[in-house]
């Protein structure tokens, strides 16, 4: 407990915790595509979400899901888990907590005329010549964010096991870096992790881990060339992954993008190494209008292992507005294998498909539709867990999903939710019924109940969740509860059902302008389990 004291008390002697107090408030969205890395939502700077916001996803079972906003469009936004990835299902709701500081964008007004209109002569122009300062002329800008956390959970059963994370870490960004509308970037972090099984075994790392560092020439007003160099997330297709090398990207006249990479790519593990890796990729991406309410990309993605031929890729993502009232948005992996690709058949094969679509009638209500299609890879590079030969033959898993909800009233919103799943052992059915109520037993407040049940391969859960929350102008709290029977199947043991609880509290707020706490706590208890878990989020925004 030492080092979860030395960081609280970090925290409330930082800079800015005496500051005045503002208000939070929440955003709601909904999942559209989820991977093992990534969660993407359907809202963006239009409602106010700006990178570095935390967020939190409530899946169909088990506790609540903490992201971070990394990028964002108007109408959309990427995140990136917290903590270890965990499973989201596609129409999760998700709320991101922004500042009450922050406006949501509106269409600006056009000043008023300020040249007399006497003055004006049939030989003049209507508007003046659009002027824009050079690259040597702007100033350096610096943006990003600093945070500190940390995350504790001791269990008190059995073994006793204790699982600690720290960490600090800077997120930045500094344009026009050297005069020549370049910009630098850096999102590094550096961590504590100490795994005690209560068997005098413990495992500890620490280290800096580094996800971002590079510099970038070019992508403004006055070249359509783009060129990046170091480690970074590819600009275009993010799902290609991170690669420390460099890429080349080229605008058209009519706002398409085209390029290339080449470079090592790192394992995706705790410390990001790199060095047995090596892809090129070439890729394509089609906007459709100025707004960016079509986009459509592709890319091919070679790679070798230790100098030795690994993964053939094509990667293709659609996403599409069409209207105010539909979203559709959907990315597909096709793996091609020659002979040597065993036990795989030569060929094509698809890999991975998420797709999903949302329909809003209006604005109190929604349904929304999505389905993945899962197969493993064969691949040289380490980058799944160990699996079987008869798995990669044979291993998939199908999902289709229906959610939707519905405000019945200026205080209450109803929300449902039905899925089928089906691997190569077996299928399963799940589903989730929850009614919220606002501004019902206190002001600016929400309670919650709902019933869920999920199959599962090796356990099936029904259960029950409470919530009620608040926000109110020094933060918002959030208390949630969840009673769980566990059913083991095909378990041969003495125990073949579990009845377990959680208990979650959460309390969001601004600390000034720019500053923002997160803390939180929980309890598990029950049969087989008893823990407690402790964490704060400090984050500053610059």
């Amino acid at each position: 407990m030492r080092l979860w004291t030395a960081y609280l008390l970090l925290a409330l002697a930082c800079p800015g915790a005496h500051a005045q107090d503002l208000g939070m408030r929440r955003v709601e969205a909904r999942v559209t595509i989820a991977s093992s890395a990534s969660v993407y939502l359907d809202a963006g700077t239009d409602a106010g979400i700006e990178p570095g916001d935390r967020a939190r996803a409530f899946p169909s079972a088990g506790s609540p899901v903490d992201l971070i906003v990394r990028a964002v469009s108007r109408q959309s936004a990427r995140c990136e888990f917290a903590g270890p990835p965990a499973q989201v299902e596609v129409g999760a709701l998700v709320e991101v907590a922004v500042p009450d500081s922050r406006a949501i964008p509106v269409a600006p007004q056009h000043p008023p005329w300020t040249y007399p209109a006497e003055q004006w002569k049939a030989d003049m122009p209507l508007l003046a010549p659009a002027e824009s300062l050079s690259a040597a002329e702007r100033e350096r800008v610096l943006s990003g964010r600093w945070y500190t956390g940390f995350d504790g959970t001791w269990e008190s059963t059995r073994d006793q096991q204790t699982y600690m994370l720290a960490r600090t870490g800077l997120d930045a960004t500094l344009d026009n870096a050297t005069g020549r509308g370049d910009t630098l970037r850096v999102d590094a972090e550096l961590f504590y992790r100490s795994n005690d099984d209560g068997n005098a075994s413990e495992d500890s790392l620490s280290a800096l881990r580094v996800d971002r560092l590079s510099w970038i020439l070019g992508d403004s007003r006055e070249t359509q060339n783009r060129f990046e160099v170091g480690r970074f997330l590819h600009s275009e297709m993010p799902q290609l992954g991170l690669v420390d090398g460099a890429e080349y990207v080229r605008r058209t006249g009519s706002g398409d993008r085209f390029g290339l990479s080449a470079g090592l790519f790192p394992d995706w593990d705790a410390e990001l190494e790199t060095g047995d890796d090596w892809q090129t990729s070439v890729f394509y991406r089609h906007v459709g209008d100025d707004d960016g309410e079509l986009s459509l990309g592709g890319a091919l993605q070679k790679t070798w292992h230790k100098g030795e031929a690994d993964r053939d890729l094509a990667l293709g993502d659609l996403s599409w507005r069409p209207s105010e009232r539909w979203w559709v948005a959907a990315s597909a992996w096709v793996d091609y294998y020659d002979s040597g690709d065993a036990p795989k058949s030569s060929g094509f094969e698809l890999t991975e498909l998420h797709a999903s679509t949302t329909w809003r009638p209006n604005d109190a209500s929604g349904l929304g539709l999505a389905l993945s299609h899962v197969r493993w890879p064969v691949l040289l590079h380490d980058e799944l867990p160990p699996t079987t030969a008869d798995t990669l033959a044979d291993g998939r898993v199908e999902r289709v999903g229906f959610n939707g909800w519905t405000d019945v009233s200026r205080h209450a919103r109803l929300y449902g939710r039905f899925d089928w799943w089906e691997d190569q052992d077996g299928d399963g059915l799940g589903g989730e019924a929850r009614a919220s109520w606002r501004d019902v037993l206190w002001e600016n407040g929400e309670v919650g109940a709902g019933l869920f049940a999920q199959d599962g391969e090796a356990t099936s859960v029904t259960g029950l969740r409470l919530s009620a929350s608040r926000w109110t102008a020094r933060g918002t709290w959030t208390l949630w509860y969840e009673l769980a029977r566990n059913e083991q199947v095909d378990f041969g043991g003495n125990v073949d059902a579990l009845m377990q609880q959680v208990v979650r509290g959460t309390w969001d707020m601004s600390l000034g302008e720019h500053w923002s706490l997160s803390l939180g706590a929980s309890m598990y208890y029950g049969d087989e389990q008893d823990a407690t878990s402790l964490g704060f989020w400090l984050q500053r925004q610059f």
